[in-house]
């Protein structure tokens, strides 16, 4: 099978992925009701979203300029430009291939900072590291201040989870197959690389840079902004409909949603759509009993202006760093 089978296989299966849960999030939403209500929204609350939005990607940007400065070898501080253009072009890519916006992104800084590409990699993937953390402890927070609520759920998904054990012996023997046949396919990948000690050495380094900033409360007060700006974004589309006075929403409710809806961004659908939505809406509905036309009219709004935002800023960045997306790519594939 040829890369470029592979790669549109990948993409097949992302946009099947997204396309069900999206039917799934929006199966039983009056789209009329949601035009209405985003026809009669108070748009203004969009100004301070879109601050929030560039704000959270000069920070962003900031603590991953610290991981970078960290690598072995670096004596010049990478530009806070740079790594500010090169995160609003991940993003960017990241709409169309999921997970392929890191690899665009680290290829920009690795060619413009003369940086080794997986060790800038590296760097990505501790940055991803300590996002992960703090979803795990913003999942947590969610536990702790909704615990009899999160518990109802999970007693009614256990019921649903009996229901699904009962289906017939042969489709857990082709599960438990086509997991053994993944597995192997993944240790025959790696048996045939040739050179995947040097770039594990590499990669290693870009990890280990957290630990070598010198700087750890810029790391970690980077994170807790970042994670802040995203809070924030969470709360005021709720405004802007008039959640927080129909349901009572606040910053709180917000933040339980933007953990939840986390979970639909990190599933390999394109920019999370789909995925995104059904966490959403389930989270809306189930933790906070709001309808689901209106859970529905949230969830398509915080994604669609994500879309609009990052995509239009990732193509600024790319006209301002005077490259393009084939560019990028050539880049990856020459430095990998």
């Amino acid at each position: 099978m040829t890369d470029r089978t592979k790669r549109l296989l990948s993409l097949m299966v992302s946009l099947a992925l997204g396309g069900g849960l999206l039917w799934l999030a929006l199966r039983n939403a009056d789209l009329e009701a949601v035009g209405a209500a985003l026809a009669d929204g108070e748009w203004g609350w969009m100004v301070p979203f879109v601050g929030l939005g560039l704000l959270s990607v000069v920070i962003r940007a900031w603590r991953w300029g610290l991981l970078i400065d960290a690598l072995p070898g670096r004596t010049d501080r990478v530009p806070l430009r740079l790594t500010s253009a090169s995160v609003a072009i991940g993003y960017l890519v990241n709409y169309a291939a999921p997970r392929l916006g890191e690899v665009a992104r680290t290829a920009h800084v690795s060619r413009r900072a003369e940086a080794p590409f997986s060790a800038v990699l590296g760097t990505v993937v501790a940055e991803r590291v300590l996002d992960v953390i703090m979803l795990a402890l913003a999942l947590l927070s969610v536990v702790v201040l909704f615990g009899d609520r999160v518990r109802a759920i999970l007693e009614e998904a256990w019921d649903g989870i009996v229901e699904v054990l009962t289906v017939p012996a042969w489709v857990w023997v082709l599960v438990v197959l086509v997991a053994v046949a993944l597995v192997v396919a993944a240790v025959v990948v790696v048996r045939r690389g040739q050179r995947i000690g040097a770039l594990l050495a590499q990669f290693r380094d870009g990890l280990a840079s957290v630990g070598r900033t010198g700087r750890p409360g810029a790391v970690v007060l980077s994170t807790l902004l970042l994670w802040a700006c995203y809070g924030l974004m969470s709360d005021l589309p709720l405004r802007l409909l008039g959640l927080d006075a129909a349901y009572g929403l606040g910053p709180v409710e917000a933040w339980a949603v933007m953990a939840v809806g986390g979970i639909g961004m990190a599933l390999p659908s394109p920019g999370g759509t789909g995925s995104f939505h059904y966490a959403t809406v389930q989270a809306l509905t189930l933790l906070f009993g709001v309808a689901v036309t209106p859970a529905a009219t949230y969830a398509l709004l915080v994604h669609a202006a994500g879309v609009v935002f990052y995509c239009l800023l990732g193509v600024v960045a790319l006209t301002v760093q005077g490259t393009s997306l084939g560019a990028l790519r050539s880049a990856a594939a020459a430095r990998a």
